[in-house]
């Protein structure tokens, strides 16, 4: 519009229209109207289109994965990491007029990292944590994704399909040498870069940040593992609830 500011206010809104011929009004007018066309104060968040070349021809076959797990010809497996900091997040929270909300921090802050896959059909989720994000915690979460879903020298039943995104230690030379070992069994799809909504799985963290880790300071990251690890198993045993927070439920 030819102002030097991007972020409009009630006010900035009056000073418009009233220098477009419209009768002065107050801010709070301006406020009611704007709510009352459903528009309210929400902070953006950042966002990047993927510059992979290979995005439309991955997203179709993604949707071809999920189609195959709907007919249980795959079972269709989205994985990803999740930190895990002593340092509380923060978020908007109901707040007595008047006062702010304080969360305390910790002198210094510690993190751990969660490993985690979901079963797209059926919500079963597979969940441990460890002390670094590192290939040594993939590889034990694959392990035991193959021991929960298909163990044994040999496997006859449906290939798994495990959905990851581009972080390296999806493909350091030790995470490749123990796919190999289950190559007949075990397929890794990487989503196109830059692409965090592809993976249905960030909405179970967001979801776990919210409703555990955001606004309260634990004594120690033991106490905080812990709380993750109880409401993670708490989840595991309400797929359906594990479906509907990622907008899997057929």
């Amino acid at each position: 519009m030819g102002y030097p500011f991007s972020v409009w206010t009630c006010a900035d809104l009056v000073y418009h229209l009233t220098c477009r011929g419209f009768a002065p009004v107050s801010g709070e007018t301006i406020r009611r109207h704007l709510q009352a066309l459903s528009y309210r104060l929400l902070r953006p968040v950042l966002s990047i289109n993927s510059p992979d070349p290979d995005f439309a021809a991955k997203t179709e076959q993604l949707a071809r994965y999920r189609e195959q797990a709907r007919r249980r010809e795959i079972i269709l497996l989205y994985e990803d990491e999740v930190d895990l900091n002593l340092l509380p997040g923060v978020i908007g929270c109901w707040t007595k007029r008047g006062t702010q909300r304080r969360v305390p921090t910790p002198g210094q802050n510690v993190k751990r990292y969660g490993f985690g896959a979901m079963n797209f059909i059926t919500g079963q989720l597979t969940f441990r944590t460890h002390d670094h994000k590192d290939s040594d915690g993939f590889c034990a979460l694959v392990e035991r994704l193959i021991q929960d879903y298909c163990p044994g020298d040999r496997y006859d039943g449906p290939r798994l399909v495990l959905v990851v995104d581009n972080y390296i230690i999806h493909r350091s030379k030790k995470t490749l040498a123990v796919l190999a070992k289950y190559a007949d069994r075990l397929t890794v799809f990487a989503l196109p870069t830059y692409s965090p909504k592809l993976n249905v799985i960030e909405l179970l963290w967001k979801h776990l940040r919210r409703r555990v880790t955001h606004n309260h300071l634990f004594q120690s990251i033991t106490e905080l593992l812990a709380a993750v690890e109880d409401f993670v198993h708490s989840l595991s045993l309400q797929p359906e609830m594990v479906l509907s927070i990622t907008g899997c439920s057929e």
